[in-house]
């Protein structure tokens, strides 16, 4: 109780502060890919087609996957743990968009502007 009310320092404020402190994505390891995100402009919308012909050519794009590329297998996001089970409803990537800016292609790429160039060209059908 002698804490209640009373302001408790964290460990690593001044670090923090100061500009020195490390977080995660200062510890890349040396020749990581980037990895980028095609989003969808629209909120219900079901993918006729998808065309990343363009994007692979790209100098330094290693890989532009789509629904059709990833594996089928459902799993949870929500996080939520036993006897409070979430349902296994989210799979990588679908053909089916439910909610504007949901993903539609993933981008690897060895550089961010081969990565954002790529996403540029990928060509996307909706209905």
């Amino acid at each position: 109780m002698s804490c209640v009310s009373t302001g408790v320092r964290k460990k690593d404020a001044m670090s923090l502060v100061t500009g020195k402190g490390v977080y995660t994505g200062d510890m890349v390891p040396a020749g990581a890919l980037i990895v980028k995100l095609k989003r969808s402009p629209y909120a219900r919308a079901k993918i006729r087609s998808i065309d990343t012909s363009r994007a692979l050519k790209v100098p330094g794009v290693v890989g532009v996957y789509t629904y059709e590329d990833v594996p089928q297998r459902r799993f949870t996001i929500a996080g939520q743990s036993y006897p409070q089970p979430s349902p296994y409803d989210r799979l990588i990537l679908e053909n089916l968009v439910r909610y504007q800016n949901e993903e539609v292609a993933i981008v690897a790429a060895e550089t961010e502007e081969a990565a954002r160039q790529a996403l540029k060209r990928i060509k996307v059908k909706y209905q």
